[in-house]
């Protein structure tokens, strides 16, 4: 009765954003062309939701390949031809948008399950997460089996607030927390080691460290991710290299649909015009502007015809960017110890190395590489690189220096291969920040937004964020020529007790 009343109370887990009406015409009939600036999910969301409504469609890349932090390429390593990405992604159940549309380009097959959730703690110590209830409230609650929460934390006056994690309601939650810090929650709280890790892990995910993670945009990612459905940290992994699992199938779609990817392609000026904009001297009807939060600010700083719009300019030429993050990917002659871990692992971290990804038991390609040549791929992440490592020297150094601390058995190891990224491009969800992040709708006729840093009044976030605001573009742009829009779905976006 009490799983009944808890899903019932959220709204059986899935609610719609939008009611399309039916009688409105599915395709376009006049002639009318869109730009869309950057490749990335948000991109590709808007690009195929558009082009196949008949819609002239124009896709700008800066880079020879589309996907943005999807993306993958090819490099050349001691004669091998090899293949990278960004980084490990999981698709997790509660992404309803991307999923679905997974499904409709046929890409949906190269989804598989991961077994298990696991943080690798010092002195041999690992903590899975399987077997833990999968109804919101309950879930939490059976977090006491793994020492995340003790009957201390129900007990405690100061604890309390905790409640706020199970009341999120956009309104009050942002007012009350968006100032705050969850290093300053945790510390007033006397939150128990435990819960901190995951927690502190919860934040390095949004690439900011504890003491700039807003606490308002951690109580909004529980939700979502946590305390809003029945899938929890349950997710899947595409089987393949995200090029033949995923992107491909993308272009594919697009190609099919007439639209156009110019790859290689930066746009370093925008123009607003009284009969729409120009894009690298070519006019258009519309404009999706889907690039980093970095290249956004510096895009618009140079942009011509936004002067009248001064709030929506303000906004996004004062966009703020994560720190740094560290990828170090490595193909070497020996694998880990352990044959029980899942492809992903967070670790408690000692001062770099947030998590390793076991690629040799998850992608085909590196599967088939670690077969022909008898060793592993592991790909080792630092998802707020600390400020006093500067130099890619000194962060591979300490990476690798905790991975073999975490893994004594490959030091010694031969490094067949290695591709390393340090880059600033994730969008900040730090403090003070949401009040003025620019929403989906600019208030400029014709022009939208779309990533994972815009603000919408859904709960998605990273991937499912993304392709969720490329959507709601669209159907923005449908609603302006009197099509029907495309369903999209969500998590509920109130907390249980909100």
């Amino acid at each position: 009765m009490l799983r009944k009343a808890i899903r019932r109370k959220l709204q059986n887990y899935r609610v719609k954003l939008n009611e399309p009406d039916a009688s409105l015409p599915f395709f376009l009939k006049e002639r009318k062309t869109v730009a869309v600036i950057g490749g990335g999910i948000a991109g590709i969301s808007a690009a195929c939701n558009l082009s196949e409504r008949g819609f002239d469609v124009q896709i700008f890349e800066k880079e020879h390949y589309v996907g943005g932090k999807v993306g993958s390429w090819q490099f050349e390593s001691n004669g091998e031809q090899l293949r990278t990405e960004h980084g490990f992604h999981g698709f997790f159940r509660q992404y309803y948008n991307l999923r679905n549309f997974l499904k409709k380009i046929d890409a949906y097959k190269h989804l598989i399950p991961i077994d298990d959730y696991t943080i690798i703690f010092d002195k041999d110590k690992k903590q899975g997460f399987k077997g833990l209830d999968k109804t919101p409230v309950l879930n939490v609650l059976d977090l006491r089996k793994f020492g995340i929460v003790t009957w201390k934390t129900f007990i405690n006056p100061l604890g309390m607030p905790f409640l706020n994690l199970l009341k999120f309601d956009f309104e009050s939650t942002y007012k009350k927390f968006d100032a705050e810090s969850f290093a300053s929650f945790a510390n007033r709280t006397m939150m128990n080691p435990k819960m901190r890790l995951v927690f502190n892990s919860f934040s390095r995910a949004f690439f900011a460290e504890p003491e700039d993670m807003s606490l308002a945009e951690l109580i909004k990612s529980f939700h979502f991710y946590f305390l809003s459905n029945e899938d929890g940290l349950v997710y899947d992994v595409l089987d393949s290299d995200f090029q033949n699992s995923f992107i491909s199938y993308c272009e594919d779609f697009l190609k099919n649909h007439d639209a156009c990817i110019n790859y290689s392609t930066p746009v370093t000026k925008l123009e607003k015009t009284a009969q729409g904009f120009n894009v690298n001297e070519q006019h258009f009807d519309y404009c999706v502007l889907c690039t980093d939060v970095k290249h956004t600010k510096k895009l618009m700083s140079a942009s011509q015809g936004f002067e009248t719009y001064a709030e929506i300019l303000s906004k996004l030429t004062a966009l703020k960017h994560s720190g740094r993050y560290a990828v170090l990917r490595l193909w070497t002659n020996r694998f880990e110890s352990d044959p029980t871990l899942p492809f992903f692992i967070f670790t408690d971290r000692l001062k770099c190395l947030d998590s390793v990804t076991l690629y040799h038991k998850m992608e085909k390609e590196s599967v088939d590489w670690s077969k022909e040549h008898d060793g592993g791929i592991f790909e080792l992440h630092s998802y707020s690189v600390p400020k006093d490592l500067v130099t890619d020297e000194e962060v591979k150094t300490h990476l690798l220096r905790e991975f073999y601390h975490y893994f004594p058995e490959m030091e010694g190891m031969k490094t067949c291969h290695e591709y390393f990224q340090h880059k600033d491009d994730f969008p900040a969800f730090h403090t003070n920040q949401y009040a003025s992040r620019p929403e989906v709708k600019t208030g400029v006729p014709g022009f939208y937004l779309a990533g994972d840093w815009v603000k919408m009044d859904n709960c998605s976030m990273l991937m499912e964020a993304a392709y969720t605001s490329g959507a709601i573009a669209a159907n923005y742009i449908m609603q302006a020529e009197g099509l029907r829009e495309n369903q999209l779905e969500s998590v509920p976006i109130k907390g249980i007790f909100a």
